[in-house]
């Protein structure tokens, strides 16, 4: 890797095609593994990128393949697929590339620390901090910063080396990013935030008026500081990263606030959430498919290994369990998911 590396972005969708068009606007040995009207699109028309303001588009060339059988001497391969997809999309890469790829795997949650090594040896991993969606085939819009951080699971001299050469191409990318010692802290302060996901695809965030926003708000504040007690207690400190995410300090002091001073910051805050992957999965693509299991039920496993107790999360994960698998989703109000966890509070005393 002393030259550029062959880099494939495998999953071209709102973040892959994020990375991968920032990365090849910048050099040329990058190729977008997509499929689909996306990837035809993207062919025949190049990637139409832009940051928050869709009147300000970049219109990027790109290489475009719908297999690794196309490019399979990759010397970077990075995976940005859901949870769900990730075993076959490791048994694929396992099976066709050519050149024993070093593997970047961003997901949400610590699910792909337990698939990849088992088909996979060089790996480094990532938490992403931004947000992306894809407005149509070959448009995707993004976030205006691109924080990524960065680590691996072992001491591995090469491995860390390796790193730090696609960390210098990232910057240079103006994708910003960063290695760092404690990344299982990193990656479990994302999955505090990440589970408020769920919550905001079960009640229709996006596609209908929140009617309750002090419920709303006591909902989201006791979900992430109970996420606070469990990751906490499963013996991982916290990880600051971006200035859209609260300390764990001011989520602790905002619990014990009240409404009138609250509410209003709190519904300029979720006035400003884009559409989350989660609820793109259950309500644009209405997929059957979702992270809930590898986000919220992996938090709730922690809690339980380590005796802590998580209503508002039980709540939440037993909701979304029923509602997404329904045959047509309805979301939920924030009075009914009150009631809900209300029953789980008094059924605990």
């Amino acid at each position: 890797m002393d030259k550029i590396p062959k880099i494939i972005i495998y999953g071209a969708g709102a973040i892959g095609g994020t990375l991968g068009g920032f990365l090849s606007n910048k050099f040329d040995n990058i190729f977008l593994l997509a499929r689909g009207e996306h990837a035809k699109v993207m062919k025949e028309k190049g990637l139409i990128l832009y940051e928050m303001d869709p009147e300000q588009k970049k219109h990027i060339d790109v290489n475009v393949i719908e297999s690794l059988d196309e490019e399979s001497d990759a010397d970077v391969i990075i995976i940005v697929v859901k949870n769900y997809n990730l075993e076959e999309v490791a048994e694929d890469i396992k099976n066709k590339a050519t050149n024993n790829p070093v593997i970047m795997s961003f997901q949400n949650g610590a699910e792909n620390q337990k698939i990849l090594p088992k088909y996979i040896k060089k790996i480094i991993f990532g938490v992403l901090w931004f947000g992306a969606w894809r407005d149509k085939p070959g448009v995707i819009g993004c976030e205006p910063t691109r924080p990524i951080t960065m680590g691996i699971l072992n001491d591995d001299s090469e491995a860390k080396e390796t790193m730090s050469k696609i960390n210098n191409i990232f910057q240079q990318a103006d994708i910003e990013s960063e290695i760092v010692e404690n990344f299982q802290d990193a990656v479990h302060a994302k999955i505090i935030f990440n589970i408020t996901n769920a919550l905001l695809t079960l009640i229709g965030h996006g596609f209908r008026d929140i009617e309750n926003i002090s419920k709303l708000r006591k909902i989201t504040v006791n979900l992430l500081t109970e996420g606070i007690d469990i990751v906490k207690a499963a013996g991982y400190n916290e990880f600051i990263r971006g200035e859209n995410h609260p300390t764990w300090r001011l989520l602790k002091i905002a619990k014990h606030l009240p409404g009138f001073i609250t509410n209003k910051i709190f519904l300029n805050f979720i006035n400003n959430v884009n559409l989350n992957s989660m609820a793109q999965d259950v309500i644009t693509i209405q997929r059957d498919q979702t992270e809930l299991d590898s986000i919220n039920g992996y938090l709730l496993k922690l809690a339980e290994k380590h005796g802590i107790d998580a209503p508002y999360n039980r709540a939440l994960y037993r909701a979304c369990k029923e509602k997404f698998s329904e045959p047509e989703f309805k979301p939920m109000t924030e009075e009914e998911l009150w009631m809900k966890t209300k029953e789980i509070l008094k059924n605990k005393q």
